[in-house]
């Protein structure tokens, strides 16, 4: 009788390296099979084998069989070996202090398994069987740094931006923890990933672009890549770069290379929205596209300022959503050679329970199409409900586009026109709110003198309110006008210190002052 417990991954590992598969068993008369084979030839064995499950006695003897896998009463284990080439084997997993695999382990239905324990794994180097030090079901959230060009480059897509990136975090699964990094001179981060989704989003709703400025990328990516910490097993970068203005005097072409590297050695998968301008060097852009290749990263580009802003940014977190899911209920099996065992030998594991099949990896990360069969069914359903979701989302985001019409309509109903075509006073007694929202409208559609004064009026019917003047340091950030936004945002910290705004007024003079 047999049973296998194998991983139909790829033929391809780490970094497109093909690997080898071996096909090892063991008969209950205690006969071996040890054949190097290919993946077609792999899964046509396992065809052959009829299923069984695993009786009382095996279940009685478990701690006997996790000794010894050659012994009576374990029914056959079928490993998987993964080895780099076809000549000398190196084990992929078997790299660095701590000797660790990551596996998932799914049922006949394509259900992922959850209940196995260290005593349920077996791992060998060579023929020597290793011991089990831990096993742990990995559940981690999803934790993204979304890193976003807000320096000259971006002036022609700010609405587009405005509109898309809410879209894009709304498309994220609830549980992920985000930062948001601002790579405009300075690269700063304005929300950390624990401040929550909401917080993203409102941040994200105040963004502007500040013309005349160069982006610190380079900088951003090593500086936010060197602040994920040790217990980030797979962190995230989520990019979204335009080709324009560039701090190019600071790049190094030797701190590219470690860059790279580092990338790969903590399992960052970069992912990247490249908006073109007609005057861009491509430096950014260029950055963005290789490191999203070396990880295995998702990318795209857009040559001009336009609603597919908002399409591509759902892509790319439905594929950022899509991995993460696919990743979940994997265990991370930590285990230790023995000493007498070839530490050049090579590796396999199993796990003690029928009709499974099981997928390896070196550091975790899942990409595209690995699933086979009842896995890759249940796979594909998930995929459905994550489409609708995103669909969903992009319905809300037309819905709030439809309420900030109808709020424009209103704040255009109860206002009167200055010369000029400028937007006027409001006729109604409170009429601050309706100065406010005209010049919301005008800010949105990009009519800088006409967002001036409508809140500079709302600012003369309420002074003390510190709103109007924090949108007219943003305003003036928007022009170039460095000094002019300190002078608005410290009248903002004088009038209103205790609000919203003059907390962030506090923050940001900070930032722009020497």
């Amino acid at each position: 009788m047999w049973s296998r417990a194998v991983s139909p991954a790829a033929d391809c590992g780490v970094l497109g390296v093909p690997l080898r598969f071996e096909f090892r068993a063991t008969s209950p008369s205690g006969g071996r099979l040890t054949e190097p084979v290919g993946r077609d030839v792999l899964i046509d064995l396992l065809k052959v084998l009829p299923r069984v499950s695993f009786g009382c006695r095996q279940a009685v003897d478990r701690d006997r069989r996790s000794r010894h896998l050659s012994r009576p009463g374990l029914s056959a284990l079928v490993l998987l070996l993964l080895t780099y080439g076809v000549g000398r084997g190196q084990v992929i997993w078997a790299q660095g202090a701590e000797n660790r695999l990551f596996v998932q382990v799914f049922d006949a239905a394509g259900a992922p398994v959850t209940d196995l324990t260290t005593q349920d794994f077996v791992v060998q180097h060579g023929d020597v069987e290793a011991k089990v030090v831990r096993v742990e079901l990995v559940n981690d959230p999803l934790r993204v740094a979304l890193l976003v060009d807000d320096a000259d480059g971006a002036v022609p897509y700010f609405r587009d931006l405005r509109d898309g990136l809410p879209v894009f975090v709304d498309a994220l699964p609830e549980t992920s923890e985000v930062a948001l990094v601002l790579l405009s001179g300075r690269p700063r981060v304005v929300v950390d990933y624990s401040e929550g989704l909401a917080t993203v989003l409102k941040r994200l709703d105040e963004l502007f672009v500040q013309g005349g400025t160069s982006a610190g990328f380079f900088d951003g990516l090593t500086e936010t890549v060197e602040g994920f910490g040790e217990d980030v097993r797979w962190p995230v970068l989520a990019v979204v770069t335009t080709d324009g203005a560039s701090r190019r005097d600071l790049f190094r072409t030797s701190e590219y290379d470690v860059f790279r590297q580092r990338l790969v050695d903590r399992a960052v998968t970069l992912h990247a929205l490249g908006l073109y301008t007609p005057t861009g060097s491509g430096f950014q852009t260029g950055i963005a596209t290789d490191a999203s290749r070396i990880t295995g990263g998702w990318y795209d580009s857009l040559n001009s300022p336009s609603q597919s802003v908002t399409t591509k940014l759902t892509e790319m977190a439905a594929e950022i959503s899509r991995r993460y899911l696919r990743g979940l209920n994997q265990y991370l099996v930590v285990y230790e050679p023995s000493p007498n065992a070839d530490p050049n030998a090579q590796a396999s594991a199993a796990v003690r329970r029928g009709e499974v099949t099981m997928h390896l990896s070196l550091d975790g990360r899942v990409g595209p199409n690995i699933l086979t069969g009842p896995a890759a069914i249940a796979q594909a359903k998930q995929e459905v409900a994550e489409a609708i979701s995103s669909k969903q989302a992009q319905v809300m985001a037309l819905q709030a586009e439809i309420e900030d019409l109808e709020r424009e309509a209103r704040a255009l109903a109860g206002t009167s026109n200055l010369p000029g075509g400028g937007v006027g006073a409001a006729t109604e007694a409170g009429s601050r709110e309706g100065f406010w929202n005209a010049g919301e409208i005008a800010f949105a559609n990009g009519n800088l003198d006409e967002a001036i004064a409508a809140y500079e009026r709302a600012h003369d019917a309420d002074p003390s309110w510190g709103k109007p003047l924090f949108k007219l340091a943003l305003v003036s950030l928007n022009k170039g006008d460095i000094d002019g936004a300190v002078t608005y945002l410290e009248q903002v910290v004088e009038v209103d210190r205790n609000s919203e705004e003059g907390a962030q007024a506090i923050g940001l003079i900070g930032q722009l002052k020497p």
